[in-house]
């Protein structure tokens, strides 16, 4: 659509740059770490108590997924230290699922 005063179209408006990042260092967000997936049927899910192995469809070793708000950001290997699971980035990924 052309401006009518002087007959150009408007040209597209860059948006200010982000100045300060500090101001989002507190908005909330949800980071999960999947360690694998599996399928089961009813009866099985019945059947699970305490000691019941569950197996997932990842191998000893595979990269798992860090997901951010449900998009996969990142791969990472699970390591233990002492007694606590961590997981260590080992790739930066964006827009896979």
């Amino acid at each position: 659509m052309a401006d009518s005063r002087s007959g150009r179209s408007p040209q597209p408006v860059d948006p200010p740059p982000l100045r300060d990042w500090g101001m989002l260092n507190d908005v909330p967000f949800r980071l999960t770490v999947e360690i694998g997936r599996t399928r089961m049927r009813v009866r099985d899910l019945l059947a699970l108590e305490q000691g019941s192995l569950v197996v997932t469809n990842k191998l000893s070793g595979e990269p798992m997924d860090i997901s951010l708000n449900g998009e996969i950001f990142a791969r990472a290997e699970i390591i233990i230290i002492k007694d606590r699971l961590w997981a260590r980035l080992t790739k930066i990924v964006g827009g896979e699922r």
